[in-house]
């Protein structure tokens, strides 16, 4: 029988090589795919243990700055170049917000401006479908101040003639009257002295005249020539007459007098019933 006997000084040397060695680490790409992938996360997990750990450390121990002064420079320009580019950013957006709401308030006034515009468009063709009606009443206003001023000197001779009767004593009896309207005085343009007005009547103060707007020339005759003081003195205190004047007076065999003479008529003679068109014609009663 034949015995294998092996050689005690290879066997040490081998497992002293392999003492040394330590263990051996397979090769990432003899593993699978699912083993290479646990074996990298394992040693990211291995560096941040690490780190931390470094971190962790107690302080204390002597540390040297090898940084040159230009990189902390560097570092502040580069913390001034966010500053002023997050300042430039907040600038955009507020101009950007103030725009935006200028644009917002001009748009609504530009709409609110549209929407007059149309009401006025509107308006405007409901007046143009009544100018005929426009047309119509102005002209009636033109006739209408027409009418007024040709019949503000209407007199009431009515009036006149009853003041007349009504001064007259009872001795006196007018025989004949004549009446003369004064006329209308001359335009007068701006900025000139308009002309002495000349009364048609002849007063008994040619120096102190009254307005008079007509002349009445009157004759008749008295019993006495105290009646026609009185008659003067009569219708010199009628509102409707001034400056009553008697020019002659003659007494005839039988003690009667004669007398002729004018009196002014003042405006109160005037109707004026025209003046009011609208209550007249019974128009908004």
């Amino acid at each position: 029988m034949s015995q294998t006997v092996e050689n005690p000084t290879e066997t040490s040397a081998t497992e002293a090589a392999t003492v040394q060695s330590g263990p051996q680490v397979p090769d990432l790409r003899d593993l699978p795919p699912a083993s290479r992938k646990a074996r990298r996360a394992d040693k990211a997990a291995q560096k941040a243990a690490a780190k931390a750990g470094a971190k962790s450390q107690v302080p204390g121990l002597p540390m040297v700055n090898l940084l040159s002064p230009w990189v902390f420079e560097q570092i502040a320009i580069r913390r001034l170049r966010r500053r002023f580019v997050s300042a430039a950013i907040a600038v955009v957006v507020i101009i950007a917000a103030a725009w935006g709401g200028q644009h917002l308030r001009i748009q609504s006034a530009e709409d609110d401006l549209a929407v007059e515009e149309a009401e006025t468009a509107r308006l405007s063709a409901e007046t143009a479908e009544l100018a005929p009606v426009r047309a119509f009443v102005s002209g009636v206003e033109g006739q209408k101040a027409t009418v007024r001023e040709t019949m503000a000197t209407e007199i009431y001779f009515s009036q006149v003639l009853a003041g007349l009767a009504k001064s007259a004593p009872a001795g006196a009896e007018i025989a004949s009257l004549q009446i003369t309207l004064a006329p209308a005085p001359p335009p007068v343009a701006a900025g000139e002295t308009p002309l002495p007005v000349v009364s048609p009547c002849p007063g008994p103060d040619p120096f102190n005249t009254k307005v008079v707007v007509g002349c009445v020339n009157i004759s008749g005759s008295a019993a006495t020539r105290s009646d026609v003081g009185d008659f003067v003195i009569a219708l010199g205190e009628d509102p409707l007459f001034v400056e009553p004047f008697i020019s002659t007076t003659t007494t005839a065999d039988d003690s009667e007098v004669t007398f002729s003479g004018s009196v002014g008529l003042s405006e109160e003679v005037f109707s004026g019933r025209y003046a009011d068109l609208d209550q007249l014609l019974g128009i908004g009663s």
